[in-house]
């Protein structure tokens, strides 16, 4: 019952946040004589946008795949692509599991356990946060002043919170971590340690996904004609994305992240037209949604069994 309420409650928090954006933007759009004076597209940013995102997707799919190897699965990109962005349709569904059932699920179907996938989720979720932590720091100093809060604490708390989070990763207080949830489920998870190392040596890889996507996101700003400075624009949505990743009740982050995204694009410009945060906004979540679309039908056109995906990798554990 407590879950049905929380997924209820994130819905109509879901649904208040994307109104609340659609209504700037038609005010906006009003503001600016109609939609027509908003609208100034440009096809070949828009392009080079798209192909930076895809890049971005890859990249993602990449860093899947090493985050496995990290935890003990050794898995191919091919394998890493597919089930990457099969299950990538669960973060849209209301609960923030059932991308992770779906990785689970799908990897078990190529040899690898239940227990080294959780490993890798956690490690995955761990360097999303830090990731996009560290991403959003030149993006303080202008978030501290907006609030009234002083650019030197706001930058040392993002830079303790990221150095918790990847602390998080080390032997130590990961095995703590482990005996935290084995007290709560009453299972013994027995997860071998891939050494911090080994570890940190995802962090450059996750800030290289982010910085593509930011880059492509400053494409896409001006190609419908905002001009968005690449710094520190190229680190707006990747803030965003970080912001919609811990809102747990929202799906995929879908609404949160938008209005994020507005409000940061309004302390990098201060004088930018009505409503042309939020079109961009808007812009960006189909954008990347149509991306991940066509990720999703290239690898359930790959997924054809072990004989396409790739045999089971050596390690069955």
């Amino acid at each position: 019952m407590k879950k049905i309420v929380f997924n209820i409650v994130g819905l109509i928090l879901t649904a208040a946040a994307l109104y609340y954006l659609v209504d700037s933007f038609l005010e906006g759009a009003a503001e600016a004589g109609g939609f027509g004076n908003l609208l100034s597209f440009n096809p070949l940013l828009f392009i080079i946008s798209f192909v930076l995102m895809i890049l971005h997707l890859l990249a993602a799919a990449w860093s899947w795949m090493l985050v496995c190897s990290t935890a003990g699965a050794r898995i191919s990109f091919r394998q890493a692509f597919n089930i990457h962005f099969l299950a990538q349709v669960g973060k849209y569904i209301p609960g923030k599991v059932w991308g992770a059932v779906g990785k689970i699920g799908l990897s078990k179907k190529i040899g690898i356990s239940a227990v080294r996938t959780g490993h890798a989720l956690i490690l995955e979720s761990l360097f999303i946060i830090a990731g996009c932590l560290l991403a959003s720091l030149p993006v303080i100093p202008l978030a501290a002043g907006k609030i009234g809060m002083g650019t030197t604490l706001s930058v040392l708390i993002v830079l303790v919170t990221a150095g918790v989070v990847i602390f998080t990763a080390h032997p130590g207080a990961f095995r703590r971590l482990l005996s935290i949830i084995t007290s709560v489920t009453g299972k013994n998870i027995d997860i071998q340690d891939p050494g911090f190392a080994n570890v940190l040596k995802l962090l450059p890889v996750y800030l290289l996904v982010f910085l593509l996507q930011g880059i492509a996101f400053v494409f896409l700003a001006r190609s419908f004609g905002m001009d968005l400075p690449f710094f520190p624009g190229a680190f707006l949505l990747p803030t965003a994305v970080g912001i919609g990743f811990l809102a747990v009740f929202s799906p995929g982050g879908l609404g949160i992240r938008e209005i994020s995204l507005v409000w940061l694009i309004g302390i990098v410009l201060t004088g930018g037209e009505p409503g042309q945060a939020s079109l961009v906004s808007i812009a960006a979540r189909l954008w990347i949604t149509l991306g991940e679309a066509l990720a999703f039908v290239a690898a359930l056109i790959l997924w054809r069994g072990k004989k396409l995906v790739g045999e089971p990798p050596e390690d069955q554990v």
